[in-house]
């Protein structure tokens, strides 16, 4: 649930599921991965009434653990930053 009380501004749980869907779109087309580690920081509230941007950057292609940095933008201030590792399980 990402909305589970009336706020002011955006609930910190809408942004670690916007950190999770950047690290499953940077995996892609892996058919199936699953997070390992998330490291958050909120710096300040998010706003509802302002646009908030999203960018990411992974390290997928070097053949380290897959690592996804996230940061969200609002007013052109960085208002969370998270990092998040994954991996892919194995088939038996």
């Amino acid at each position: 649930m990402l909305f589970d009380h009336t706020t002011d501004h955006i609930p910190g749980m809408v942004l670690l599921e916007a950190a999770h869907q950047a690290a499953t779109a940077h995996t892609h087309p892996t058919p199936t991965t699953h997070p390992t580690t998330l490291h958050a920081t909120f710096h300040r509230y998010t706003e509802h009434h302002t646009p908030t941007y999203i960018t990411s950057t992974s390290n997928n292609s070097n053949g380290q653990t897959p690592t996804t940095h996230i940061t969200a933008h609002q007013n052109n201030t960085t208002v969370f930053t998270a990092q998040l590792t994954t991996h892919t399980p194995t088939t038996t």
